[in-house]
C-alpha cells in the first residue's frame, strides 16, 4: 500500500529515452511511475523550449494534456490545435499526435497516462514513431473554443462552484471534472479540486490510484502515518489501498490538479474509515 511525496525540482526534468532523435527543446520529469510503486499511471510535466517540438508519434495508451505554462500547438491526427495556460486536451489511444512550441517562452504542461507507459528499455514497445502529421495554417488552428472542438477544455478558478458544507468526515470540498468517460478519457478521471481553509477529507482509501498536483496554497496530507506539506511545486500519490487524509490546517485555502487511475466506481468508491467506525459502533452486537 505505497505512497509517494516530491517537490518538483529541475532536476528532475530529463529528455526521455524514446525521444531521442525525435526532438528538440524536449524535456520531462517523469513523476509518478512504477518506481514509485504505481502500477495503473504514468504522471509526468513536459516542457518544450521555444522552438522545440518532437515528432508525431502513437502511444498504445491515452494522454491527458493540461497545459500550466506557456502555451503549445498539439496536432491531434492532423488537426492543429492552440494549448494556453488552463487549457487542456485528451490524446486517445492509438492516435497521431505532434507538439511543438512556436511561442517566445517556454511551455510546461502535465501529460497524464493510461494505462502505465512501459518506459524501461527491455520492455515490450508500447510507442512508435509514424510519418509527420502536415500542421494547418495559422488561420485554421483551433483552439478550445472551436465550434467543432472535441476533447478539448479550459479550466480556470471561476469554474469551482461553492465549496461543500459536508460533515465530520469531509467538509470544504469543491471541485471542477475536466475530463473523464463523458469527455471521452477511459482509464482515467482528470480534475481540478480545492479545499477551503480549515477543510478537511479523513483518513480513508480506494480500490484506485490517486496523484495530486499542488496549483496554489497549502495544506497538510497524511498517508500510512506520515505527514507532508502540500505547497505548489509539489506532488503526492496514494496507491491502492493505502490510508491517506488531508487538512487544509494551514491557514489558507488549498487547490490541486488530481487525478484517478483506473475511473472509479459510480458509487462506493472509497473507504471513510470515521464514517465506518460510526456505522460499526451503531451496528455492532
Amino acid at each position: 500500500m505505497p505512497h509517494a511525496f516530491r517537490k518538483i525540482e529541475d532536476s528532475l526534468f530529463a529528455m526521455p529515452g524514446f525521444f531521442d532523435g525525435h526532438s528538440k527543446g524536449f524535456r520531462r520529469a517523469d513523476l509518478i511511475t512504477r518506481a514509485d510503486g504505481s502500477v495503473h499511471m504514468g504522471f509526468f510535466i513536459a516542457e518544450l523550449q521555444p522552438g522545440g517540438d518532437f515528432d508525431a508519434c502513437v502511444h498504445s495508451y491515452e494522454k491527458g494534456i493540461f497545459v500550466s505554462e506557456g502555451e503549445i500547438e498539439l496536432n491531434r491526427d492532423g488537426k492543429t490545435i492552440r494549448l494556453a495556460r488552463g487549457d487542456y486536451a485528451l490524446v486517445p489511444i492509438g492516435t497521431p499526435y505532434a507538439i511543438r512550441n512556436r511561442g517566445k517562452e517556454r511551455a510546461r504542461f502535465v501529460e497524464k497516462c493510461a494505462p502505465q507507459p512501459k518506459l524501461g528499455p527491455d520492455e515490450w514497445q508500447d510507442s512508435f514513431f509514424i510519418r509527420q502529421l502536415a500542421w494547418a495554417n495559422d488561420s485554421e488552428i483551433e483552439t478550445v473554443k472551436s465550434p467543432l472542438g472535441r476533447m478539448l477544455g479550459h479550466f480556470d478558478k471561476s469554474q469551482l462552484p461553492p465549496p461543500a458544507k459536508g460533515d465530520k468526515h469531509r467538509s470544504g470540498q469543491t471541485k471542477k471534472m475536466l475530463m473523464d468517460q463523458m469527455f471521452g478519457a477511459e482509464h482515467f478521471d482528470l480534475f481540478m479540486i480545492e479545499f477551503s481553509e480549515g477543510g478537511q477529507s479523513t483518513m480513508h482509501d480506494h480500490n484506485f490510484e490517486e496523484a495530486y498536483l499542488v496549483i496554489d496554497g497549502e495544506a497538510t496530507y497524511e498517508a500510512e502515518g506520515k505527514k507532508y506539506v502540500l505547497t505548489p511545486g509539489t506532488i503526492a500519490w496514494s496507491g491502492v489501498g493505502a490510508p491517506h487524509a488531508f487538512y487544509c490546517d494551514r491557514g489558507t485555502a488549498c487547490c490541486w490538479l488530481e487525478v484517478m487511475s483506473p475511473q472509479p466506481p459510480v458509487q462506493n468508491l472509497g473507504r471513510r474509515y470515521s464514517a465506518w467506525e460510526d456505522i460499526r459502533k451503531s451496528l455492532e452486537i
